[in-house]
């Protein structure tokens, strides 16, 4: 990898962490720098569109690293119960790990986005992408498409709940609440 590759990646990586932790609105560039090593001109070098094209890659990468642990659950899971359940004790693990200072690498922005905004898109354009793999997922099954909705939207209720309860509980009851949904579509 390139120097300056490295420092974007670097500066990509920091900025996903910090929106994760405490949104878009509550990370400064000055702390992206500072946790990053980068030089200051090193945010308009590689993000010229400046903090919103940050956090845009930085949601770009979150989403990838979610979408990581599907591929996983999906492979390592037998059906799609077992799988999404796998996802949500995967997500349980990582929150758990993180002292529940992390929840959904997406939700704190989109909740802080103006809807219409760039940001907002991004975000819509993630989740949409989430709940089409879920979808492809449960349809090998013969689950109706909306079950795909359902299911995410428990997965980032609890994801949300977990944070803030600072407990595996919630994301655990999901778990159970997805294997019964699934039951019975």
């Amino acid at each position: 990898m390139s120097k300056g590759r490295d420092t974007r990646m670097r500066m990509v990586g920091v900025m996903a962490e910090a929106v994760e932790e405490k949104g878009a609105a509550g990370t400064g560039i000055n702390e992206v720098l500072r946790r990053s090593g980068a030089p200051r001109g090193s945010l308009y070098f590689h993000f010229p569109g400046g903090k919103d094209e940050l956090v845009e890659a930085a949601l770009r990468f979150g989403a990838g690293q979610v979408e990581e642990l599907v591929l996983r659950a999906a492979s390592e899971g037998g059906g799609a119960a077992d799988a999404i359940g796998l996802l949500i004790r995967l997500l349980a693990d990582r929150q758990e790990a993180a002292g529940f200072a992390k929840g959904c690498p997406v939700a704190a922005v989109a909740v802080e986005a103006p809807p219409g905004s760039e940001l907002a898109g991004v975000c819509a354009e993630i989740y949409d992408g989430w709940e089409s793999g879920l979808a492809a997922l449960l349809a090998a099954e013969g689950h109706p498409e909306e079950t795909a909705g359902q299911v995410l939207a428990l997965i980032e209720g609890a994801l949300l709940l977990s944070r803030v309860r600072r407990s595996r509980l919630p994301l655990e009851s999901a778990a159970r609440a997805v294997h019964a949904l699934l039951e019975r579509t």
